[in-house]
């Protein structure tokens, strides 16, 4: 059965050269969006397919893809409940909104991507975990802060958070041919919340009725407090397959029947809004969206409403890393950014000292 987790950022790195050969596949379908106001995505390589547009009201150019929607940042910088990134970033593309799903083409650099793939091959591989009824397969190696201290600072520009201790360590996963992260979310539920059972049918699936005075864990407690956004980057291109899918986007809907992006309220397993029975299994594909691993390539992500709204989990971004099939490997890192600058981390999420000595 899938799992939960947080906001978070991850960035995927595959190997030039690596032990693996490459498929002789065709170019990967780097994002399905069927109804989007841009109509069907086309199905380009998300490595090379670019094309160059004016910045509205500036002299400047910024680099899209044109296989996945180039949305208008209207709706995004009028809602109120979402951390708000830095929308002048270059090569920041909207790809969906409601849930907000951003796009940073060349977000690192090759070589950028290839020394942190070194540190998830020569470093010791830990076991990742994924907690609940969630399958996690894959293996990473977690950097400590003065190791890549040139990428935090990216980082915290791109995510637009004023602390730098809203940042977690840098994680670096490695995903070898058939390894997965089933179904999870990258906020932080409260103890005791029905998720921690698995897919169950609950009122207050995520226990975010409790947080405004209990808090949760993560956040030692402090209420309101959870993961805000997620910002993960690929390290490297897979073929075919190892594509990070959003698959339930419509499930979280507010409890008065209109949208949690309106009015974000706790989500309800009980039933849905309109009366129609809940089903885990619930995928609009419409709305679905799946992104193709491509070297560089960082996606972000909301997991929560900011504090001042009660930190409430958004469950339209449950999301699954789909595995890479044989002779590929797929490299992601991953940074969740927090709400609060003090938090607790599960064991898989601390540094043990330097992966390396290589310092990006």
């Amino acid at each position: 059965m899938p799992k939960l987790s947080f906001i978070s950022v991850f960035l995927y790195f595959v190997p030039e050269t690596s032990g693996f050969s490459r498929l002789a596949a065709p170019n990967p379908t780097p994002c399905r969006l069927p109804h989007s106001p841009y109509g069907r995505a086309r199905l380009a390589d998300a490595a090379t397919a670019t094309r160059t547009l004016p910045t509205p009201a500036t002299t400047t150019h910024r680099t899209i893809n044109p296989a996945y929607p180039d949305l208008p940042l209207d709706k995004y910088l009028a809602n109120p409940y979402f951390a708000k990134i830095r929308t002048d970033y270059p090569g920041l593309q909207l790809i969906h909104e409601e849930p907000f799903l951003f796009l940073v083409h060349d977000f690192l650099t090759a070589d950028e991507c290839a020394r942190l793939r070194r540190k998830a091959d020569t470093g010791t591989l830990r076991p990742q975990f994924g907690g609940g009824a969630v399958e996690r397969t894959s293996s990473g190696v977690v950097c400590v802060n003065d190791e890549v201290p040139t990428l935090r600072t990216k980082l915290q520009t791109l995510t637009g958070v004023s602390d730098m201790a809203q940042l977690q360590p840098l994680k670096i996963s490695k995903y070898r041919p058939g390894q997965v992260f089933s179904k999870h979310t990258d906020a932080w539920p409260t103890e005791e919340a029905p998720v921690t059972r698995g897919w169950v049918q609950e009122r207050d699936f995520f226990g975010d009725e409790s947080r405004p005075t209990r808090g949760c864990y993560p956040a030692r407690n402090q209420p309101n407090h959870n993961t805000l956004l997620t910002c993960f980057v690929y390290l490297n291109t897979v073929h075919g397959s190892g594509y990070t899918t959003f698959p339930n986007i419509g499930l979280h809907q507010s409890r008065d029947g209109g949208s949690f992006y309106r009015n974000p309220t706790p989500l309800d397993t009980h039933a849905r809004v309109d009366g129609s029975a809940w089903d885990w299994e619930y995928r609009d594909e419409a709305a679905s969206v799946q992104i193709a691993p491509t070297q560089g390539l960082a996606v972000l992500h909301f997991c929560s409403v900011l504090p001042e709204y009660g930190g409430i989990c958004d469950g339209n971004v449950l999301h699954v890393a789909e595995a890479p099939l044989e002779g590929q490997d797929k490299y992601v890192a991953q940074q969740f950014v927090a709400s609060c600058t003090e938090w607790s981390l599960p064991d898989d999420s601390i540094p043990y000292g330097r992966v390396s000595w290589d310092t990006i």
